[in-house]
């Protein structure tokens, strides 16, 4: 907007007029009439002009940065994978030694799968056995809420509360209790 109110205040132009700057600019980017951010324009002599455009220097700039960064990435893991292939290769399958449990990482053929599964991948079992332990844990929990519920709809049905049935009680008050009842006897 700065830049089409200093085109008009220079040129003292109107917009819509038959030789207007909003007809200029139609025709000059006459592909489907759209209207493009033109930039400012330098008046020289010998009506000679100079379209001043905003610096492209930043995008040139990060593609420069993200074609570094790409190809310092790129060119090591492109070296490794390939000296890899051609100088280990696959691993091949041999028979397993009586009594041997082979590690997780044993089972990849690929020299660096095995690597990435060995160092940096949780192993399979033992990500299951959590699993297993997590539904464990929330089956318990499950039944102690059935067992809860059943309770709850049993006070209600007999008309009952808890405060016959259960006392709460500090773990100092039942060590008090403890003590009075190993006195008595």
């Amino acid at each position: 907007m700065v830049v089409l109110s200093r085109l008009l205040f220079v040129r003292n132009q109107k917009i819509s007029h038959k030789n207007g700057l909003l007809n200029k600019l139609i025709e000059k980017n006459n592909n489907n009439y759209t209207f493009q951010n033109q930039g400012a324009l330098r008046w020289m002599s010998e009506h000679r002009t100079m379209e001043i455009t905003p610096s492209r220097w930043q995008w040139h700039k990060t593609k420069d940065w993200m074609h570094f960064y790409f190809f310092v990435g790129a060119i090591p893991a492109g070296l490794i994978i390939f000296f890899t292939n051609v100088f280990i290769g696959p691993a091949h399958l041999e028979p397993i030694p009586d009594g041997y449990i082979p590690k997780q990482w044993e089972y990849h053929s690929h020299p660096i799968s095995r690597f990435l599964s060995k160092y940096f991948f949780p192993n399979e079992q033992m990500e299951y056995e959590k699993l297993l332990h997590k539904l464990s844990v929330a089956n318990n929990k499950r039944l102690l809420f059935q067992l809860e519920k059943q309770i709850r709809d049993l006070e209600r049905q007999h008309h009952d509360y808890k405060y016959w049935s259960y006392r709460e009680g500090t773990a100092s008050q039942i060590i008090k209790l403890r003590k009075k009842l190993d006195e008595a006897i």
